[in-house]
């Protein structure tokens, strides 16, 4: 792991110096590598929500879309489609023997040193009152563990001591044991954690939206059934400012001013905490059932489908036909 930023004379000489570059949805380095004369690769999985598509990743030697609703659509209006895959996710089958207790709440992150916590508390806060106030601990006896970035689980757990509540910084590895071994998931509307969860066929219920990209996951979760009974803060505005395919730069402040806000109205916490006691009462198989069904109806794995790319890009690499290759 090197610590440079993309402007830095160590980024460009470590790229200048590898075969190619693959980019997890970033720009920057992208961008110098293609400059370079590098072949590059780009895995996306938000391709669905972008108001325009970054001309660097259409520009890429192979450009990976995930699989989710509207995908298909959007793709054919692009003069050059790139490859369709599924879940980029770690294969994993879901265990039958496994011993399930408690709850596990993933607010996102995982061993990440980055998180919200540092520009505001409040989405935070409204979680963990709102897990404190609902039925939810003596429906599903255990321990319950929120799982979060390194900072904010630390922070957390200064501000909520006696509580009876683990905060934890994992690795994700540590994470899905974690999420396959509890009773009940609750789960940030993050789409990777979304479709791990679907995949192990462990019922995810659903917190509200810390973002853009969650906002419209969530939305589309609820509105096929993914999601039965999820509060959003959509619940509480009379007709929602949020549109989808906005700017970058609208939709941050935005998201930022309205999620700060409802964190802090009493009717938005008696909501949350009301959706929070009905997933007590959920048929748990059935949804497992459903979710896992739409995880299979988005495609054989993305993950394996890439490294298979990569390999192959690789093996030609001495015969100077790896980018040709990898572009077929």
């Amino acid at each position: 792991m090197v610590d440079a930023l993309p402007d830095s004379p160590t980024a460009s000489a470590l790229i200048d110096s590898a075969a190619a570059l693959l980019s997890l949805m970033d720009r920057d380095y992208l961008a110098i590598a293609q400059a370079l004369d590098k072949p590059t690769f780009v895995a996306d999985s938000l391709f669905w929500m972008r108001d325009r598509i970054p001309h660097p990743f259409l520009a890429a030697t192979c450009y990976w879309v995930q699989n989710f609703f509207g995908v298909k659509e959007r793709l054919a209006d692009l003069p050059i489609a790139p490859s369709l895959v599924g879940p980029i996710v770690p294969p994993t089958a879901p265990r039958q023997d496994r011993q399930r207790s408690g709850i596990v709440v993933h607010l996102g992150g995982c061993d990440s040193p980055l998180s919200a916590i540092d520009a505001d508390s409040g989405y935070l806060d409204f979680i963990v009152d709102g897990l404190a106030e609902s039925v939810l601990r003596s429906c599903f006896p255990g321990p319950m563990v929120v799982m979060a970035g390194r900072r904010c689980a630390d922070a957390l757990r200064s501000r909520y001591r006696g509580n009876n509540i683990e905060f934890v910084s994992v690795s994700p590895d540590r994470a899905a044991v974690l999420l396959d071994s509890a009773m009940a998931v609750l789960t940030a509307p993050g789409l990777t954690a979304s479709l791990e969860c679907f995949q192990l066929q462990q019922p995810a219920f659903f917190l509200p939206p810390q973002n853009y990209s969650q906002w419209w996951i969530l939305n589309k979760l609820r509105a096929h059934g993914l999601a039965p009974g999820a509060f959003h803060w959509e619940n509480c505005l009379a007709g929602s400012p949020v549109t989808e395919r906005m700017a970058e730069s609208e939709r941050v402040p935005l998201l930022r001013s309205l999620i700060g806000g409802l964190s802090r109205d009493a009717q938005a916490r008696r909501s949350f905490v009301a959706a929070l006691d009905g997933y007590a009462a959920c048929d748990r198989d059935a949804l497992a059932a459903t979710q896992r069904d739409f995880f299979e109806s988005l495609g054989a794995n993305g993950l394996n489908a890439i490294v298979a790319d990569l390999a192959r890009f690789t093996a030609c690499l001495g015969d100077g036909n790896g980018a040709e290759a990898a572009s077929r």
